[in-house]
C-alpha cells in the first residue's frame, strides 16, 4: 500500500515551484474557466519530464472539474457533448502512445507549440461564423490526439466554442463535462501504458491543496470583476512560457 504513496525522486525546490505553479494556473482557472492544463504543463515542462506531469494534470483536472458537474448538468449541449467525445476516444489512444514511446524534448517541443499556436489564435480574437456540421467531431478528434500527449484538449475546443459563437452558459457547462469525460477516459490509457505510477499520484496529493485554494481564490475574483482582461492576461501567460519552452526544447533537440 505504501508504495502507492512513493514521494517523487525530485529536489525540494522543483515540488515547491510546482505548487507555486499550480496554484497560480488554478486562480486562472477559477477565474477565466479554462487553461489550468496548458499553463501548468508547458510551465513544469521546462524542469519536469512530460510522462509525470501529463498523468498528474489529469488526476487535478478530474478532481477540479467533478465537483462542478452537478450544478451544471440541465445547460450541457449533449448533441455537441456527444459529438466532441466520440471523435476525442478514436484519437486519445493514439496520443497516449506518443506520449509514453517519444523522447522528453520532442514531447516538451510538440507541447510548447501546439500551445503557443492556439494561444496565438485565441489571442488574435475569433468572429462567429457559419457551423460546419463535422467540426465537433473533427475538434474531437484534434482534442483527443493532443490530451493524450500533451493534456492540453480543452484549448482546441474553447477555440471552436468561441468559433462557432456559443452561449457562456452552454459553453462553460458543457467544457465541464467534456474535461471529466476526455481526462477519465485518458487517465484509463495512461495506466494501459504504464504511466499512472506512484510517483505521479504522490504528485497530484501534493499540489491537490495549492490547486482548490488557487481556483477558491479565482472564483472569488471573477465575482469581484470582470472577465475580459483577465482571459487576455491568461492568453500572455500562455504565449511566454510556451514560447519559453519552445525555445528551450528546440535548443535540446538540435544539441542532441
Amino acid at each position: 500500500m505504501t508504495d502507492l504513496f512513493t514521494m517523487p525522486d525530485l529536489p525540494l525546490w522543483q515540488l515547491v515551484l510546482a505548487a507555486v505553479i499550480v496554484f497560480a494556473a488554478a486562480i486562472m482557472r477559477g477565474f477565466s474557466g479554462f487553461g489550468f492544463s496548458a499553463l501548468t504543463v508547458t510551465s513544469l515542462a521546462l524542469f519536469m519530464p512530460p510522462k509525470l506531469i501529463v498523468p498528474v494534470i489529469f488526476l487535478l483536472e478530474i478532481a477540479a472539474s467533478a465537483h462542478l458537474l452537478p450544478g451544471v448538468l440541465r445547460q450541457i449541449d449533449r448533441k455537441l457533448l456527444l459529438h466532441l467525445s466520440i471523435g476525442m476516444m478514436l484519437f486519445t489512444p493514439g496520443g497516449v502512445w506518443l506520449l509514453a514511446h517519444l523522447d522528453a524534448d520532442y514531447t516538451r517541443l510538440v507541447i510548447s507549440g501546439l500551445v503557443l499556436l492556439i494561444a496565438l489564435v485565441l489571442l488574435a480574437g475569433i468572429q462567429q461564423k457559419e457551423n460546419s456540421p463535422s467540426l465537433p467531431f473533427v475538434t474531437g478528434c484534434v482534442s483527443g490526439a493532443v490530451n493524450g500527449a500533451a493534456a492540453i484538449g480543452g484549448l482546441p475546443v474553447v477555440l471552436m466554442m468561441l468559433y462557432s459563437g456559443m452561449s457562456a452558459i452552454a459553453t462553460r457547462a458543457t467544457l465541464v463535462a467534456y474535461f471529466v469525460v476526455t481526462d477519465i477516459y485518458a487517465m484509463a490509457w495512461m495506466g494501459h501504458q504504464d504511466l499512472l505510477t506512484a510517483e505521479v499520484v504522490s504528485l497530484s496529493l501534493l499540489v491537490l491543496l495549492p490547486m482548490t485554494a488557487g481556483i477558491g481564490l479565482g472564483s472569488w475574483l471573477f465575482r469581484r470583476s470582470g472577465q475580459g482582461g483577465f482571459r487576455t492576461l491568461a492568453l500572455v501567460l500562455l504565449l511566454l512560457v510556451s514560447g519559453i519552452g519552445l525555445v528551450r526544447a528546440g535548443m535540446a533537440v538540435m544539441a542532441g
